[in-house]
């Protein structure tokens, strides 16, 4: 799609051969006072190329004849419990020093959101500055909490089998971990995401293989301005302990932070268990932020979940049809025998209306008592009991190594 921003300047989704070198030269000259220039190409080559970027979804600005400005969209499956919707992740969003504070942005942002909705997808996520993408109706979507602990009370053991280096890759063996251990962690994505290395900091893999030789487990860790940290991990989580321990202290560390891990994961219970330190914060309009793109579409992919839910509840035998409304779409569900169907919207006294905040319910954000107190939504009817069943919290949060 196209359309004029100003006389001079055209708003387009970039064509893979006509924009894609002009397009990273311009990423790596932006950021080039945090990486440098030419280790930049290289990464935005591994993001646009060796990935998941969506070439029709993202947007750029041609003016005099360059690429000025870009809004990139990395499109996956996220997970919802059971459930797998179409993602569209921003990033990468930068504009040439010359031509800002033009609204290239805006016009980007509100082009590409157009642009997702045409290619059928249901949400779109971000990473973002505090303030600002509010205003094209994103949320919050989750805080990352991480995690602390000394290294004094981790395993003394060493880890058994060997510990392996592997470069750090797209790996069959590491995203079928991955994929089975995350299964149901909302927020997570379905690998494979990145095809080749698209970690920015110095990170380096392990992994150890069972009597069979094949892939039982692996750990992710690097160092960041003096803290150890572990990024990713799979396997047994003993295994993984003794893993990380015996790395963290063999470079002298004395504690460990694990970046952002699913908080239902065995891990994190393991971790609370112990003594540790959980670390969270909380930013209003920045950092993880949600919209809904499709909201009938991503009702619908969820359903099975939704249903999942409903008959473990003590509203498992509850009948009847449930309106859910976002600032642009009515979806009705449907209830009976415990299962879920979407169907078009129709009056209904059992309602949820809401603004953007709808996103938040359905990723699971925070607990819906919360998050209907902070946003204004209406409920009626027995909407009222089938919220909490329905939109529990999700704890959702994003591995470091898919963010975009």
């Amino acid at each position: 799609m196209t359309n004029k921003a100003k006389a001079d300047v055209l708003i387009t989704a970039p064509d893979k051969r006509e924009h894609g070198e002009a397009t990273m030269d311009l990423l790596a000259k932006v950021f080039s006072g945090w990486l440098g220039y030419f280790t930049l190409c290289d990464l935005w080559k591994n993001r646009m190329y060796h990935g998941h970027y969506d070439w029709d979804a993202s947007q750029i600005a041609i003016a005099d004849d360059k690429v000025v400005s870009h809004y990139g969209v990395w499109g996956y499956n996220m997970r919802i419990g059971t459930g797998r919707v179409k993602v569209g992740g921003i990033g990468v969003v930068a504009t040439h020093a010359h031509y800002r504070k033009r609204g290239l942005v805006s016009k980007s942002a509100w082009a590409s959101i157009e642009a997702m909705s045409k290619l059928r997808y249901d949400m779109t996520v971000l990473f973002g500055i505090d303030n600002f993408y509010d205003r094209f109706g994103y949320v919050r979507a989750w805080s990352d909490m991480n995690y602390k602990i000394n290294l004094k009370d981790l395993p003394q053991e060493k880890p058994k089998p060997q510990l392996r280096r592997f470069a750090l890759k797209q790996r069959d063996d590491i995203d079928e971990i991955y994929n089975r251990e995350n299964r149901v962690f909302a927020g997570t994505a379905v690998r494979p995401t990145y095809i080749a290395n698209r970690c920015t900091m110095p990170s380096h893999g392990y992994l150890w293989k069972d009597r069979r030789g094949k892939t039982d487990g692996y750990v992710v860790v690097t160092t960041e301005g003096g803290k150890f940290c572990c990024h990713e991990y799979g396997g047994d989580v003993e295994q993984i302990l003794r893993a990380v321990a015996a790395l963290g202290r063999k470079d002298g560390h004395r504690e460990v932070h694990f970046i952002a891990p699913p908080y239902q994961s065995a891990l994190c219970k393991r971790l609370r268990r112990s003594t540790c330190e959980a670390e969270i914060r909380y930013r209003k309009c920045g950092a993880a932020m949600i919209r809904t793109i499709n909201l009938a579409s991503t009702l619908r992919k969820i359903s099975s979940e939704l249903s999942r839910r409903l008959k473990k509840s003590p509203f498992s035998n509850w009948k009847g049809e449930l309106l859910v409304s976002d600032p642009r779409e009515k979806v009705l569900l449907k209830i009976s025998g415990g299962k879920i169907t979407v169907a078009g919207p129709k009056s209904t006294k059992h309602t949820i209306r809401g603004g953007e905040e709808i996103a938040q319910l359905i990723i699971g954000t925070d607990d819906p008592d919360e998050i209907i107190e902070q946003s204004g939504i209406k409920l009626a009817g027995d909407a009222r009991k089938l919220v909490s069943v329905l939109f529990p919290n999700q704890y959702p949060t994003l591995a470091p190594w898919d963010r975009y």
